[in-house]
């Protein structure tokens, strides 16, 4: 399942779990796409989560070659709609999406 917003597309269900710090926070790595502009990559997020709240951040956004996408003012401020978006819907662990890793992860931090 794709989260779709202002042109901005989050493939989450091919998201993947890479780390977590220990507490309220774990990265992911996850296809990133602009359609308007035609820029895509793989994206590492930063999620935070802890009893019903959800926080989900872009830490970086790389191309197929490894290269740093650097969004332009006006893409970083669609990114930001659709990642609070994916954050307000609390997206981020949910069963029918993501990876069991995911999920797992989640489950601790809102227990928290």
């Amino acid at each position: 399942m794709d989260l779709k917003n202002n042109g901005i597309n989050v493939d989450c269900g091919r998201c993947e779990y890479t780390s977590n710090d220990g507490h309220e926070s774990f990265e992911v790595v996850v296809p990133l796409s602009d359609a308007e502009t035609g820029t895509d990559g793989i994206a590492t997020l930063l999620c935070s989560v802890s009893a019903g709240r959800h926080d989900v951040k872009l830490k970086q956004w790389r191309d197929a070659q490894g290269n740093l996408i650097q969004p332009s003012a006006e893409i970083q401020q669609r990114l930001l709609a659709a990642l609070e978006r994916l954050a307000d819907q609390q997206m981020c662990g949910n069963y029918q999406i993501c990876p069991a890793d995911v999920v797992r992860i989640v489950e601790e931090l809102s227990r928290r």
